[in-house]
């Protein structure tokens, strides 16, 4: 009675969940369990004692898979918690041959456990060893170190123990819950025996030549790159074509110009459906290339995946609420923190688990739903609220939405807040220094702003602050951006920039002087400052 009669009382299908248990048992054939399973390494041991810990509530059920196939901090706390649970010696970075054989005792009583609990009914003749509940009583009873000299002599040692009547004739409904929930008490503090395992088809993971690996389903499958510390794929679905599409979920006020800057800006940073986990804040995804925030700081990758639970919140549960993950209740517009399995995600170390390229499959396969991609698209035009409506930017004489009204102007301030937003008001206000502007905008010429520009350009590519790099690829990005007004997609001209549709259709084109309007209902106090992100 093992593995399969635990699919069995599941109800899962073996393609779905695979516990390979007994691979584990060659290392301890062998005595080479302190040699294979330790901190950090990767092999195929890893991914089956990943299993065995989740199996028997050692790690929560949307860790599986996880790992990577990597020994990190998850399982090593996992393992520490058994040993404690269980009094045995060691900081867990080692794995103790004792300590395998009691995690795969605990797996193997698992089957026996459920089937124990819902009996449902009185068992008579419980002491024949034809009937159906013997041998998964002698499991439990064994796990629980009642080994007698039969199954009578091991439960009336339980009973004793418990302080119970021993049920010499029958064990009813009542008894029998009793001790599975004993056992329950010995395994893990996510095992439950109302859970159900899995949330979701288990994930094949599997290298590939070319330093790749294949994650799939089942249904889909996606080949990343690997880069340390983690993959990436650069995806394949572009702004451009979702908007020609014309998808539900674009608000018909937004101004194509407003679209246009931010196809453009994600040109630089990343498709619809692109996800990499080698960043440095963990887990980026997105044509912003939003991320979980470097070591305890907060990320805008949350923010994001709020704006989905409360737009489309039943694509937010299949996607990640079923997985374990949700949004901290403090997360704002602009940044905060995911929690998985009711864990806050605010260190370091328990970021990294979304290097692993199961957490990259599962933010893929939400990715390419149109769903998600109307919520990025919608998250990026909220973007200019954070810094281009603010009434008193820092420490800039005039709001940005007055000064720079051109459409390349505002695309070189987006392209500059994506990659380092922290930095655009001290670089602009260089700008203005060195440019000699002192009088109000209202009187600005188009070529007053463009020379400006010119100076924002060149500062934007030397500024940083203290060892931090410059903005990435500034030049190359100030290039690309300049093409694009040569070739008319963007303008120089004062007014050229519209965040909401304008009341002629292309009188923003037209270069009519006029400053942009505040959106309606603007609250600058909804939209909070974003910290300086770095790739």
């Amino acid at each position: 009675m093992g593995i399969s009669l635990f699919l069995f009382m599941f109800g899962i299908d073996n393609e779905l969940l695979v516990v390979n248990v007994s691979i584990l048992q060659d290392l301890l054939r062998t005595n080479t369990v302190e040699q294979t399973l330790f901190l950090h390494a990767s092999n195929r041991y890893v991914r089956a004692l990943e299993q065995v810990l989740q199996l028997t509530g050692y790690l929560p059920p949307s860790r599986a898979g996880a790992s990577g196939g990597v020994f990190g901090t998850p399982m090593l706390d996992a393992i520490r918690l058994f040993n404690d649970r269980h009094r045995i010696a060691g900081d867990g970075a080692r794995l103790k041959p004792y300590s395998l054989w009691r995690l795969m005792q605990g797996a193997e009583v698992v089957p026996a456990v459920r089937i124990v609990h819902e009996y449902g009914e009185e068992a008579v003749e419980w002491q024949e060893e034809s009937h159906f509940l013997n041998e998964p009583l002698t499991r439990v009873l064994a796990f629980l170190q009642y080994q007698e000299a039969d199954l009578a002599a091991s439960l009336e040692q339980f009973c004793i123990t418990e302080g119970r009547l021993f049920p010499e004739k029958a064990l009813g409904p009542e008894f029998l819950q009793h001790l599975a929930e004993t056992s329950v008490r010995q395994l893990g503090p996510w095992f439950s025996l109302d859970m159900r395992l899995p949330l979701g088809p288990v994930l094949e993971i599997a290298d590939v030549p070319g330093n790749q690996v294949r994650v799939g389903d089942g249904s889909l499958q996606l080949v990343l790159t690997r880069r340390e510390p983690g993959v990436y794929w650069p995806g394949m679905a572009e702004v451009s074509t979702f908007l020609t599409q014309q998808p539900v979920g674009m608000n018909p006020d937004w101004s194509q110009v407003s679209l246009r800057i931010i196809d453009y800006v994600s040109r630089h940073e990343g498709k619809l459906d692109a996800v990499n986990t080698y960043d440095q804040g963990f887990l980026s995804i997105g044509i912003f290339q939003w991320t979980l925030g470097i070591g305890d700081r907060a990320g805008e990758l949350p923010a994001l995946l709020k704006r989905v639970k409360e737009g489309y919140p039943e694509a937010f549960r299949k996607g990640f609420e079923e997985l374990g993950l949700d949004i901290d209740n403090q997360t704002d517009t602009g940044t905060g923190f995911l929690l998985l399995d009711g864990e806050r995600m605010d260190r370091g170390e328990l970021k990294e688990v979304f290097r692993s390229p199961t957490w990259a499959f599962h933010f893929w396969k939400a990715l390419m739903q149109p769903a998600f991609q109307a919520a990025q698209i919608a998250h990026a035009h909220d973007r200019f609220k954070h810094f281009y409506f603010k009434r008193h930017p820092g420490s800039l004489p005039y709001p940005l939405y007055q000064m720079i009204t051109s459409s390349f102007g505002v695309a070189l301030l987006l392209d500059m807040h994506v990659n380092r937003p922290g930095w655009v008001y001290p670089c602009f206000g260089l700008a203005l220094t060195e440019s000699g502007f002192t009088q109000s905008p209202i009187n600005w010429t188009a070529q007053d702003e463009s020379h400006l520009l010119d100076s924002f350009i060149r500062i934007r590519s030397i500024y940083t602050e203290g060892t931090l790099e410059p903005m990435t690829a500034a030049n190359r990005r100030s290039e690309a951006l300049k093409q694009a007004e040569r070739e008319g997609v963007l303008s120089r001209e004062r007014g050229s920039f519209s965040y909401l549709n304008p009341r002629l259709e292309g009188i923003g084109l037209k270069g009519i002087a006029r400053g942009v309007d505040l959106p309606p209902g603007y609250k600058e106090e909804s939209y909070p400052d974003l910290a300086s992100g770095i790739d």
